[in-house]
């Protein structure tokens, strides 16, 4: 018999503490009473012995039995087999005690107590359905016992005064069991008061160290335990909340409410495993406080839930956390405007909207870029600039509808996202005012600031697919805009986008000829105009496209200064030209001297290695620094001239000559160039073009050389085409000479086959 038959102990587990200490209390009870029943026995055998009293024998052999079902009970609990131990006690007890009731009936007023005895011993240990069964056959046992001896017959004729004796140290041993299982249940009370002592401080401790509220809902009563610190959570003390559910749902946002309670059903319903949910909850101050609670049902044997338990977080903190980090993942630090992600996520919204409501849905986007912002950081700093940039976001957002959207892209790039526009004209309107807006000047630091915008405009229809396609194409429009000049709005149309992919994928197959190698260099005769020989070339690159064959640098080279790609193509260049002029000096010695013009953009201008370059270059090559002539632009000079001034002397010391290239488009300022290191001026080719015309571009090309002169210059007329131009470039007096009458651009063999037949003109 183990502890899952018979007498069956209670179906709670317990505690490994607690089972161990009922062992040893079992163990302790049969300590006392197997040595008893045995002394017992030994009493009736001596009886039966000496009296030859065959009851007492009888009562003799009874005792030894359950002596021996003692030991066997022991054995049991020694082996942890508690339930089968208590079984053999206390039902062998009762059988012992109805067939010692047939031998002595006399000894009913102690064979009555043994069944309570029985029961006594079971109750600490056993509960429910078994303890009722035990105390059900006590009961027979004890009606049985009371029977037996009013009706069956005596079996014994011991002397009165041994009976007397018998039955008083009877009644003496079971007080004394009594008394012994008394203390034990005292000792078992103690203990089980100490665990829950120490279990109710364990909660205690618990419920301070999570900081969490703890609430019980029974719902037979329908109220709730609300522990005190759960009523802290909402300012107020632990009398003023009561325990009914009011107490809580009351308290709840209007907002979550349902929500609170369709979680609490689908637990009880068992469509969740437990209940967890976020609300907020009304403080005694009158706001909110978000809480996280978390429960669990507590169900009967049909399943049905009974209580349901558990506790509740204060998660304030956390839910503002929350939401600033979607606020900053949506909006810019500075200006506290929507960023990029928030406007991406509007113009998803505004396309759908588009295509459900045709025109109903159109609006209009806007991209401004601020004009010239890099000066402002430059000189005052960025702290100033960011300045600048919150009070022109501030500005702009205050000239628009409140429905219209603005957002920060970026450095100094907004956007606009109007609402409900009829068209093209009404996105120029708002584009109009907020450049208006921005010519006021911004009071910022001590300085009055200024500062304009180019806009570019677009507007949506139902041929966009993503928002990114309206950014792209308010972008390009922009920077039209910014191509007309400043404080200037571009609306954008189709074929912008069709050139900015053509631009786009000219740069990709421009990145790609410089890998290959596809880029090869033509020279142009410069011819003296007094001896109407060759004095030198001008060196120019050109693109052999494996496809699209040779491609003029007029398409390529703008793409390649504003990708910075322009800076290895002149090296290229200028290498390749030094190395050609320096084999053909030893090749025609009898035409020298031969000199190169390479072009120099402002790019390399403002590298602080081009210096060295050119020395290694020019070294590499063994030619003579004599023979080289860079040509820049004014516009080059001009855009850092105290820079370009260092950069000149140093390569002028080299005696290298300096050429300013298309004078007269530019800057055209003869006293500051007067400053520079320059040996001669190129007049560009415009002016020698409609000098056939006659007019003022003649008179213009005359100034230019009488006033070079003045200034020691040598003149350089580019373009000549006509026999016209020549003769009266000849009789102002210029020096030399370039263009398709002499020659056009040629590659290095026809160059050299030039060179050999030394024409004259």
């Amino acid at each position: 018999m183990n502890e899952g038959k018979a007498l069956k102990p209670g179906r709670e587990p317990r505690p490994v503490e607690g089972r161990e200490s009922d062992r040893l209390r079992l163990l302790q009870f049969l300590r006392w009473v197997i040595p008893l029943v045995f002394c017992f026995a030994a009493l009736t055998t001596l009886a039966y012995l000496i009296f030859a009293d065959e009851g007492s024998g009888v009562a003799s052999l009874i005792l030894i039995c359950y002596g021996l079902l003692l030991l066997v009970a022991r054995g049991r609990v020694r082996k942890r087999r508690r339930g089968a131990a208590i079984t053999i006690i206390c039902v062998g007890l009762l059988v012992a005690t109805l067939c010692m009731s047939v031998v002595q009936p006399e000894w009913i007023s102690v064979l009555v107590v043994t069944p309570l005895l029985a029961v006594a011993v079971a109750l600490p240990y056993v509960r429910g359905r078994s303890l009722l069964w035990l105390i059900f056959l006590a009961w027979m046992v004890a009606v049985a016992v009371a029977v037996s001896s009013r009706f069956l017959p005596r079996m014994s004729n011991l002397p009165q005064w041994f009976m007397d004796t018998f039955i008083a140290g009877s009644i003496a041993a079971a007080v004394a069991i009594v008394m012994l299982l008394l203390w034990q249940f005292s000792s078992r009370l103690n203990d089980t008061l100490a665990q829950t002592r120490a279990a109710e401080e364990r909660y205690a401790l618990a419920e301070r160290g999570v900081n969490d509220g703890l609430w019980d809902w029974n719902f037979d009563s329908d109220d709730v335990y609300y522990s005190p610190r759960w009523k802290q959570m909402l300012g107020y003390a632990d009398y003023q909340i009561g325990s009914s559910p009011e107490e809580w749902f009351s308290r709840v946002h209007p907002e979550d409410t349902e929500s609170l309670r369709r979680e609490i059903k689908a637990h009880l319903d068992g469509h969740r495993s437990h209940l967890e949910v976020e609300y907020r909850l009304l403080h005694s101050d009158g706001e909110y406080r978000w809480m996280l609670s978390r429960g669990i049902a507590i169900r009967g044997p049909s399943g049905a839930a009974e209580r349901m338990a558990g506790s509740q977080a204060d998660i304030t903190r956390r839910k503002e956390a929350e939401e600033k980090l979607v606020h900053d993942a949506f909006h810019d630090p500075l200006t506290g405007l929507p960023n990029r992600a928030s406007l991406l996520d509007g113009l998803g919204r505004r396309l759908r909207s588009s295509k459900r409501y045709g025109e109903e849905g159109a609006f209009a986007v806007l991209f401004i870029d601020l004009d010239n912002f890099k000066v402002v950081n430059d000189s005052l700093g960025h702290s100033t600039g960011d300045v600048l940039l919150v009070a022109v976001a501030e500005r702009m957002r205050a000239s628009l509808r409140p429905r219209d959207t603005i957002a920060r892209l970026g450095g100094d790039e907004f956007t606009v996202l109007i609402s409900e526009v009829s068209g093209t004209e009404e996105a120029e309107q708002v584009a109009d005012r907020l450049l208006e807006e921005l010519q006021e000047p911004f009071p910022i630091g001590g300085y009055e600031l200024f500062t304009t915008a180019s806009v570019g405009i677009v507007v949506g229809d139902r041929d966009y697919e993503k928002p990114e396609d309206l950014l792209r194409d308010a972008d390009t429009a922009m920077y039209r805009a910014k191509d007309l000049g400043r404080s200037r709005k571009g609306v954008f149309e189709r074929t912008m986008h069709s050139r900015a992919v053509a631009l786009f994928e000219l740069e990709t197959e421009l990145r790609r000829a410089m890998e290959r190698e596809e880029f090869v260099v033509h020279y142009q005769p410069i011819t003296s105009l007094k001896t109407g020989r060759i004095v030198g070339f001008e060196a120019l690159v050109r693109w052999k496209h494996p496809e699209r064959g040779m491609i003029a640098p007029g398409e390529f080279i703008p793409i390649a200064e504003e990708t910075g790609l322009i800076i290895p193509l002149e090296f290229f260049v200028l290498r390749e030209s030094c190395h050609q002029i320096a084999l053909w000096q030893r090749r025609y010695p009898e035409r020298l001297p031969l000199t190169m013009n390479v072009n120099l953009s402002r790019n390399q201008l403002a590298r602080p290695d081009l210096f060295d370059q050119i020395q290694h270059i020019l070294a590499e090559a063994n030619l003579d620094p004599r023979s080289l002539r860079l040509e820049i632009t004014e516009g080059a000079i001009m855009r850092n001239v105290e820079y370009a001034a260092d950069t000149l002397v140093k390569l002028r010391a080299l005696d290298i000559q300096i050429h300013i290239d298309d004078f007269g488009t530019g800057y055209s300022s003869l006293s500051a160039l007067h400053s520079f290191p320059v040996d001669s001026l190129k007049i560009d080719r415009t002016f020698i073009g409609r000098m056939d015309s006659g007019g003022d571009d003649t008179e213009i090309v005359q100034t230019i050389v009488t006033l070079s002169h003045n200034l020691g210059l040598d003149v350089i007329a580019e373009g000549i085409e006509t026999r016209q131009q020549l003769d009266r470039l000849r009789d102002m007096g210029c020096d030399y000479g370039q263009g398709f009458l002499f020659a056009k651009p040629m590659d290095g063999a026809s160059t050299e086959d030039l060179i050999r037949c030394n024409p004259q003109w």
